[in-house]
């Protein structure tokens, strides 16, 4: 018995610790919002820390330095840096209670972010009457207190659900048109690629999405009559919707270019290389993976699949050592359009240290201004995202080219950013 009450106490003493460190953590996420928020109005009023432009320029080039700043100090995408600075003032301002107990370390900063997403549908439209606009601040106060009071006693999946439900029953908006506004929001996104798949999210009205799985499942009931069939329901429904978006057999079948490395090695069938151990892969001795360009991994399978599939490709010169795509076969292509190409295989993601969008939709920056005598030869060229691209020439922050071709920034205030890994 003295036995199982110490493992008791000491399984009590585990978990109470737990206690100190979620509200450490919320404290510290709160924290981190509402600082980025204090630069962003420091910025706006001097905005001649970053830039000499001036105006509504001016501070949106000021604002656009502090994320790129944000994202070297504290490794946040700038986006993200954006959305945390936006709930910490919308949260401060109409949700005073719950933000402090977020400062407090009480509330996780996720579930302040869903009340002041929640705001939008109770404000007040434009022309309002007075009592609209009266009416629109009694929600939003009630709104704080009941989730000033629910953080402190229900999971975060009850408190998502009864702000829902509150904030139904507060909209003043009729449900045909909170619907229409809805509908609207209506977008198709990719996420999450792991092990050469991707989600493919698509935010439709649920008729329709309840139509496309209906047709889906109907179509793959019919398939799975053959007995040579083997694929399971899922990945039936997964098949057909993807070939059905991607046109496949039809005339405006889906032509867009993807960007694939493949090795030579499995070119010529060799999963394995000969070469022994190498640091780039690691000590494993195993050769290099095919690639969608500032992608996923593809298995050599499929990548073997894609060169079968291919009406035509183009050969690529890398160097043995690094990996480094060092030239390109241009025979059948204009030369500026072979040097994009190149940059967009060598680096894959904007060259900005810490930025992940990809090359094939940046923009292409002289190291060396065109202005001041640069030429365009790849060496002097280098992928920027648009965000970036616009920030090296409307700020002060320096974007300064490494030998491998990645670019480290140097900010007005000092911060430097940090080499990427190699992989």
């Amino acid at each position: 018995m003295v036995e199982a009450v110490s493992a008791e106490r000491a399984m009590g003493f585990m978990l109470d610790a737990l206690v100190p460190a979620r509200l450490a953590a919320n404290q510290g996420d709160a924290r981190v919002a509402a600082g980025i928020a204090d630069a962003f109005a420091f910025a706006a009023e001097r905005p001649d820390v970053y830039t000499d432009l001036t105006g509504a320029d001016g501070e949106r080039a000021a604002e656009q330095a502090v994320l790129l700043e944000v994202s070297v100090r504290v490794q946040l995408a700038p986006n993200r840096a954006r959305d945390l600075a936006h709930t910490a003032r919308v949260a401060a301002r109409d949700l005073p209670e719950l933000w402090r107990r977020a400062l407090d370390g009480f509330a996780p900063f996720t579930l302040v972010e869903a009340a002041a997403s929640a705001l939008t549908a109770l404000r007040p439209a434009i022309g309002a009457t007075d009592a609209e606009v009266a009416a629109s601040a009694d929600a939003i106060a009630l709104v704080d207190a009941q989730t000033a009071a629910w953080v402190m006693s229900v999971t975060p999946g009850a408190f998502r659900r009864r702000l829902r439900v509150l904030v139904d029953r507060l909209d003043p908006r009729a449900a045909a048109v909170r619907h229409v506004d809805a509908v609207s929001e209506r977008r198709l996104v990719v996420d999450d690629p792991e092990d050469g798949m991707a989600w493919l999210h698509l935010l439709v009205p649920a008729c329709e999405a309840i139509a496309i799985k209906r047709r889906a499942t109907s179509t793959a009931k019919h398939l799975q009559k053959d007995a040579r069939e083997r694929r399971s329901r899922d990945q039936l429904r997964a098949d057909l919707a993807s070939a059905w978006l991607r046109g496949v057999g039809t005339a405006s079948e889906a032509t867009v270019k993807v960007f694939v490395t493949v090795p030579a090695g499995l070119v010529g069938g060799r999963l394995r290389g000969d070469h022994g151990e190498c640091t780039m892969c690691g000590g494993t001795g195993r050769q290099a993976q095919a690639q969608i360009v500032g992608g996923p991994m593809l298995d050599p399978l499929t990548a073997q699949q894609l060169l079968l599939d291919a009406k035509s490709y183009r050969r690529l010169i890398v160097d043995p050592v690094s990996g480094m795509p060092t030239a390109l076969d241009r025979r059948r292509y204009r030369p500026t359009k072979a040097q994009r190409d190149l940059l967009i295989l060598r680096h894959g993601i904007c060259s900005r240290d810490g930025c992940d969008r990809l090359a094939v939709d940046a923009d292409i920056d002289h190291i060396l201004e065109w202005s001041r005598g640069g030429p365009t030869d790849i060496d002097n060229l280098r992928p920027l995202c648009p965000s970036d691209h616009a920030a090296r020439h409307r700020t002060r922050i320096a974007f300064r080219t490494r030998p491998d071709g990645s670019t480290r920034i140097v900010t007005p205030t000092g911060a430097v950013s940090e080499e990427p890994p190699p992989f």
